[in-house]
């Protein structure tokens, strides 16, 4: 883990000042990275997230091109790193993504373009659209198992047609190296009991095709994940998260325009602005924002009940 961050406080002793500027970076003042949320809506049942247990408790809807294009307007000239669209959502259901990421791509050309997707719908045609026309720098591909009976446990996925996807994934980037040259990929795992056998044969596999792997610390979601699927992350073992560094550096956007305080935020728990009245720099630098940074540096969690709650296995 690197190091860890410090809100500046021009009161603060000397000595104190003088350690974090020499062990701690201080917050940013621009978020590196932007995560939104184009539209609602997962087509999996992963037993490491909570979103098939709370779908009925979220709004449903998709991000309006007005309110999506502000986000992105409001980025220009940022030193954003990556934008990351998608949230609590399968990204690969938004119908007007590709023109979502073309914006991103016009505006901020600088910024990495990246999406998390369970690969499901990653046919031809999309890996067509995302890979091949440049439009993703960057794709993240969930995959939880190398067996079937594992892969549809972990994720409530048909097996069959995920991994052809993925097969013709691969060969596609074996015929046009200049595409897999120009796109990162990753493949994820979250440690889970149920997926640590198999991580030793899925990295094999997926670092022989040159991709990256890379295994993901289970965690309760603040709290949300369902008591009953903590078992899979081994819950001997979890324990309080309390080196979270996502609020430092991150930026969460909700396809109804609220900024959350993290990718784990489903519910909106903690809502630091909305964005269809302020801005990105707003939010981020705003009261509630600095605020609630302050009180997880100082491990005061009374007010931030999704992070007092959240656990991790890693």
């Amino acid at each position: 883990m690197g190091r860890k961050y410090y809100c500046d406080d021009s009161s603060a002793p000397l000595l104190t000042r003088l350690r974090n500027r020499l062990f701690r970076k201080p917050v940013p003042e621009f978020p590196k990275t932007i995560v939104i949320e184009t539209q609602s809506g997962c087509n999996a049942g992963c037993l490491f997230c909570q979103y098939a247990r709370i779908r009925k408790e979220l709004p449903h809807g998709r991000m309006e091109d007005a309110l999506f294009e502000k986000i992105i307007r409001d980025c220009a000239g940022q030193p954003v790193e990556r934008f990351i669209l998608c949230f609590d959502n399968e990204p690969l259901l938004d119908k007007g993504l590709a023109a979502r990421l073309a914006l991103v791509r016009e505006v901020c050309p600088g910024a990495a373009r990246n999406i998390s997707t369970n690969a499901s719908l990653l046919d031809e045609d999309a890996v067509e659209t995302f890979a091949g026309s440049g439009l993703l720098t960057e794709i993240f591909l969930s995959v939880n198992g190398n067996t079937k009976e594992t892969y549809e446990k972990a994720m409530g996925l048909p097996y069959e047609r995920t991994f052809a996807n993925l097969e013709n994934f691969c060969r596609y980037l074996r015929r046009h190296p200049e595409v897999r040259k120009r796109l990162r990929v990753r493949v994820t795992a979250v440690r889970t009991e149920l997926v640590v056998p198999e991580l030793p044969e899925m990295k094999r596999r997926w670092e022989a095709e040159g991709f990256e792997f890379h295994v993901i610390a289970m965690d309760t979601r603040g709290g949300q994940l369902a008591r009953e699927n903590w078992r899979h992350g081994g819950e001997g073992r979890l324990a309080p998260n309390v080196n979270c560094r996502r609020p430092f550096h991150t930026f969460v956007a909700t396809w109804e325009g609220k900024a959350v305080l993290c990718c784990v935020d489903y519910r909106r728990e903690v809502v630091l602005g909305d964005l269809t009245k302020q801005s990105v720099g707003e939010i981020w630098n705003g009261p509630v924002a600095v605020r609630c940074r302050e009180e997880l540096l100082r491990g005061d969690f009374s007010n931030l009940p999704i992070c007092r709650n959240c656990m991790i296995n890693g």
